[in-house]
C-alpha cells in the first residue's frame, strides 16, 4: 500500500473499497478502510477527499461505535431535546423495524450510502410505501447530521443515499365527506356512545389526541367555547398526557349550538354513568371517557369510528379525515384562511393554504375579475 492508500474491488459483491493510513492517537498511524463504493472512480474520489482532509488537518477518524449503538443513543436523548414522546416512539419504531437489522452491526465510521440504499430497497421489496421509506430517510439524515456536527463521523452517509422522490412520497389525496354525507353520518350516530365525540371532531377539526385530552374545566358551554391545552397520546401501550402538537395548537375554539347541545346531553349521560358505577367510577376529568370514567385508548376510538362508518354505508374515511372534512367545509364556505388556520391549530396560514388550496379553485378567477373591475370600472 502506497502513502496515498490503495483501492481494490470485492469480487463477490462487485463493489470497491479503499484502505489508507491516517493519523492516530499520540502521533501513531492507524489504518482505515471504507467499503461499498459502486465504482472505482467513486472509491478514488472518496480516497482523495480523505487525503485532502488529512493534509489540511480536518480529518475525523472513524468512530469505533456500531451504527446500532449510535442510533440507540441518539434516540434515547431525543426526549431531552423537547420532542414529544409519541414522536420519539415513532422514530424508534421505524428505525428498529427497518434499519437496525441491516446496518446496526456496521461500524459507524464505515457506513456508506450503498448500505443505506439497501435498507430502502428492502423496504420497497417488503411492500412499504414510498412515503414510509422517505420518512426513514429523513430520520436517518437527521441522526447522522448530528453525528457529523459533533465530529463523530467525517460525513453524513445518508447525504449520498437515494430515497424515493418527494413526488413519489407525496401523501395520497385526502378523502372528505360532503356536508350532506356528514349530516347523514351524524344522524346515524346521534345515539352512539361516541356520538358527541364524533360530532365535536367533525365540527371543530380537533385532532384525536386533543379531543381525548379535553377536560370539563376547559369547556365553557354557556360561552360556546372550549380551550385546547393538552393532548392524550399512547406510547408503548400506555396513555400519557402531552403538550399540544405545536405552540399554535394551544387555542380557543368557538362551538356551534348543535355541538354545545350534543356535549350537554353527553354530560348528562356521563353523570348517570357516574352514579351507576359509584366508587368504581374513575374521575379523570376528561370529557370523553369509557363508561367507567377511564381514558379511551386512542386507537379504540378510531376503530369505533370505522365500524360506525361501515354501518352507515357512506364512503370510507379515517377518523382524522373528519379534521380534513371540517377544514374543507370552512374554506368552501368562504371562511378566511387565517381563521381556518387558527381554528385547526396549524403552524402557519401558508401550511393551511398549501394543504387545502385545491378547495378554492375558483377564487383566483374571482380575484382577477374583481381587480379588473377596479381598473376598468363597471
Amino acid at each position: 500500500m502506497s502513502a496515498g492508500g490503495s483501492i481494490r474491488k470485492d469480487p463477490e459483491r462487485g463493489t470497491w473499497s479503499f484502505t489508507v493510513d491516517v493519523p492516530g492517537i499520540a502521533a501513531k498511524r492507524r489504518q482505515i478502510k471504507r467499503r461499498g463504493f459502486a465504482t472505482k472512480k467513486a472509491a478514488q474520489a472518496a480516497l482523495v477527499e480523505v487525503l485532502g482532509e488529512v493534509q489540511h488537518g480536518v480529518f475525523v477518524a472513524p468512530s469505533r461505535l456500531t451504527t446500532r449503538a449510535y442510533l440507540t443513543s441518539w434516540l434515547d436523548q431525543l426526549s431531552a431535546t423537547g420532542r414529544r414522546p409519541s414522536t420519539v416512539a415513532g422514530y424508534r419504531g421505524l428505525v428498529e423495524r427497518h434499519a437496525l437489522a441491516m446496518i446496526g452491526p456496521v461500524p459507524l465510521g464505515e457506513l456508506g450510502p450503498l448500505q443505506i440504499d439497501a435498507v430502502y430497497r428492502r423496504m420497497h421489496e417488503a411492500g412499504l410505501s414510498a412515503r414510509s421509506i422517505r420518512f426513514l430517510h429523513t430520520v436517518l439524515h437527521r441522526a447522522f447530521a448530528d453525528a457529523e456536527r459533533k465530529g463523530i463521523v467525517a460525513r453524513n452517509p445518508v447525504r449520498g443515499a437515494t430515497p424515493p422522490s418527494a413526488g413519489a412520497a407525496r401523501a395520497p389525496e385526502r378523502t372528505v365527506w360532503t356536508p350532506d354525507q356528514l349530516r347523514q353520518f351524524l344522524g346515524s350516530v346521534a345515539e352512539h356512545h361516541h356520538g358527541a365525540l364524533f360530532r365535536t371532531a367533525a365540527l371543530t377539526g380537533m385532532r384525536r389526541g386533543e379531543l381525548l385530552g379535553l377536560t370539563w374545566e376547559a369547556i365553557n358551554l354557556d360561552g360556546n367555547q372550549l380551550a385546547v391545552r393538552q393532548s392524550l397520546i399512547e406510547v408503548d401501550g400506555s396513555t400519557l398526557i402531552s403538550e399540544p402538537k405545536t405552540a399554535r395548537s394551544r387555542r380557543t375554539i368557538d362551538l356551534d349550538p348543535g355541538t354545545v347541545a350534543a356535549i350537554r346531553a353527553h354530560r348528562s349521560q356521563q353523570l348517570r354513568m357516574r352514579l351507576l358505577f359509584g366508587q368504581g367510577w374513575e374521575d379523570t376529568g376528561f370529557v370523553f371517557v369509557s363508561p367507567d370514567g377511564s381514558p379511551f385508548k386512542p386507537e379504540s376510538v378510531s376503530q369505533g369510528f370505522e365500524r360506525a362508518v361501515k354501518r352507515s354505508g357512506l364512503p370510507r374515511i379515517r377518523f382524522h379525515d373528519l379534521r380534513h372534512t371540517h377544514a374543507t367545509h370552512l374554506l368552501a364556505s368562504g371562511a378566511n384562511p387565517k381563521l381556518v388556520s387558527e381554528r385547526l391549530g396549524h403552524s402557519s396560514v401558508a401550511f393551511t393554504l398549501d394543504t387545502y388550496g385545491h378547495v378554492l379553485p375558483g377564487q383566483q378567477a374571482d380575484a382577477a375579475a374583481a381587480v379588473a373591475l377596479l381598473v376598468d370600472g363597471p
